[in-house]
């Protein structure tokens, strides 16, 4: 089984009057995948093994909205393991950052 990743660029649009989020826009992404992937997706808390998955931290398949301290480790870890499409995903991150939106990471295996 393969591990494909999709790192997306989120913006969060909010109410102007209560500011409660009114919806949320993905504005760009970009694939990549391999095992180098685990390194990254393990100590964030995204992929657990089987073994010790359970309905709070099983995120197969979902959205998982990275903190900005995370989205920095992301960039970092492209930066140095250079998985496929490394520099479009660098781009994105510091887009993201750059604009206030948020980094959203997917992975399906």
């Amino acid at each position: 089984m393969s591990l494909d990743i999709t790192i997306k660029e989120r913006k969060e649009f909010y109410c102007p009057d209560c500011g409660r989020l009114v919806m949320a826009q993905d504005i760009g992404a970009e694939c990549s995948g391999g095992r180098v992937w685990y390194n990254f997706l393990e100590p964030i808390g995204y992929y657990v093994p089987y073994e010790k998955r359970t309905d709070e931290n099983d995120w197969y398949g979902e959205d998982m909205v990275l903190t900005e301290a995370q989205a920095k480790q992301l960039a970092d870890f492209v930066s140095d393991n250079e998985p496929y499409n490394a520099r479009d995903i660098e781009c994105l991150v510091a887009r993201a950052l750059l604009h206030g939106n948020k980094v959203v990471i997917n992975a399906d295996w």
